[in-house]
This record gives structure tokens, C-alpha cells and sequence, in this order.
């Protein structure tokens, strides 16, 4: 019975269908299960996140997150991004080194730079391509800057946050 009642209180807590719950005690589990990994969230909105703290560049970044089964984290919706809005100095999975002024999110989907989302990410008057190779994003990595701003991969930024795949 004690079983029982924890798992309706899992689920109601997430807010979720039956098949969304499952899917969402799985990456639970998963995420416990992967060492430094931590679900985070906002509201109803769950992410298991990993946050390193050694300064790496974007490529750095990336590699660190594969070589963990994950990529880089992706927000790509408000209450993704309310998630990862406090912390500074992290680089997350979307850049436009592919093709200058296309930003995609690590998963290969593209962001649309006329979207409410992207004016309410992103720092206003971002992405500017204010240095040539201004190829990749990340939070917070100017002490003026709340959201998102474009900024070159070479930089070696405090943080990485990796989405675990799964």
C-alpha cells in the first residue's frame, strides 16, 4: 500500500497522462542513475541536467556532454528556459556555425528568430553577430546580460549543461 501511494503522489505531482507519467518515471530513474545528473524544473516542466564546473570552450563543451550520453542542453520553450535563466556562465545547444544566421538547437531544430520565444530568451538586440565568429549562444555570460546572447565558441565559459539523452 505504501508503494502505492508514493507512486499516485509521483504522478500527480507531475501533472501528467498515464503514458506521460511512465515516460517521465523513466528519466527519473535514468537521471539518478547517471552520475552527476539532476532533474530540474519549473513548474510541471522536468529536465535532468548535468552542470559541470570546469571552464570549457563550445566544442569542450560538446564533447564533454557526448562522452556523458547527452548534449548540450536545449530550452526551447519558456518554461525550458525559466530552468536554466538563474545560471551564469553556461553554454547550452544552440549556435549558427552551420549557416551564419540559422540557429539550431542541438536536436537539428531551428529556431525562429521572428518567435515570442526568441524575444523572450534572448538578450534584446540578440543574436548580433558583434564578432565575426559570434557562432554560439549561452546564458548569462555577460555580467549585463540576464538571457541568451550570441558569443564565439572559443571562449571558455565556467559551465556546461548537458541534456541527458534519452
Amino acid at each position: 500500500m505504501r508503494n502505492l501511494i508514493v507512486l499516485i503522489l509521483v504522478l500527480c505531482s507531475f501533472r501528467v497522462t498515464i503514458s506521460q507519467g511512465t515516460q517521465r518515471l523513466s528519466l527519473l530513474l535514468k537521471c539518478k542513475q547517471s552520475a552527476g545528473f539532476s532533474i530540474y524544473g519549473q513548474g510541471t516542466t522536468k529536465m535532468c541536467l548535468y552542470l559541470g564546473q570546469e571552464n570549457k570552450t563550445y566544442v569542450e563543451a560538446q564533447a564533454d556532454c557526448t562522452s556523458r550520453n547527452s548534449r548540450l542542453a536545449i530550452f526551447n520553450t519558456l518554461e525550458k528556459f525559466q530552468i536554466v535563466e538563474p545560471m551564469p556562465n553556461v553554454w547550452i545547444g544552440l549556435d549558427d556555425i552551420a549557416t551564419e544566421g540559422t540557429y539550431r538547437w542541438a536536436d537539428g531544430s531551428i529556431l525562429d528568430l521572428q518567435s515570442e520565444l526568441k524575444k523572450k530568451i534572448f538578450y534584446p538586440g540578440e543574436p548580433d553577430a558583434y564578432y565575426v565568429d559570434s557562432d554560439c549562444v549561452c546564458q548569462r555570460c555577460w555580467s549585463s546580460s540576464e538571457k541568451l546572447v550570441d558569443t564565439v565558441s572559443y571562449w571558455k565559459l565556467r559551465r556546461t549543461k548537458c541534456l541527458l539523452r534519452c
